[in-house]
C-alpha cells in the first residue's frame, strides 16, 4: 500500500496546485511570475496579454488537474502491481492538457492588442 500512496501523493498535490491555478486565471486574478502559468512570446508580452492568456487557458488547466487527481485516486484504488500505470497516465494527461492550454493562451494573448 506504501507504493500506491507514495504514487498517489504527488499527482494529488500537482493537481490541486493546477486546478489553484485554474481559479486564478479564470478569475483573471494570476499575477505574472517565474514560477507557475504559461510562458510563450505572446503571453509575457505585457500584463494585460498574461492576464487575457491564461483566462483562455482557465478550461484545460482544470480538465488537466482534474486528470491528475483521478490518476491519484486511481493508483490508490489500483493497488500496488496498477498504481505505475496510473501514475504514467495521469502523466500523459497533464503534458497533454498543458499543450492544449499553452496553444489557448499563446492564440488570446496574441490576440491583445499593444498598447504605447
Amino acid at each position: 500500500m506504501i507504493i500506491a500512496i507514495s504514487t498517489a501523493l504527488p499527482l494529488l498535490v500537482a493537481g490541486l496546485l493546477v486546478l489553484w491555478t485554474a481559479y486564478r486565471a479564470s478569475r483573471r486574478t494570476l499575477p505574472m511570475n517565474f514560477w507557475i502559468g504559461v510562458r510563450t512570446s505572446a503571453t509575457v508580452r505585457s500584463e494585460e496579454a498574461w492576464t487575457v492568456g491564461h483566462a483562455a487557458a482557465a478550461t484545460a488547466f482544470s480538465v488537466g488537474g482534474i486528470g491528475l487527481i483521478v490518476a491519484a485516486a486511481a493508483a490508490v484504488f489500483a493497488g500496488e502491481e496498477f498504481a505505475i500505470y496510473a501514475a504514467m497516465a495521469g502523466c500523459a494527461w497533464i503534458v497533454v492538457w498543458m499543450i492544449v492550454a499553452s496553444a489557448a493562451a499563446g492564440k488570446a494573448a496574441g490576440q491583445v492588442s499593444q498598447k504605447p
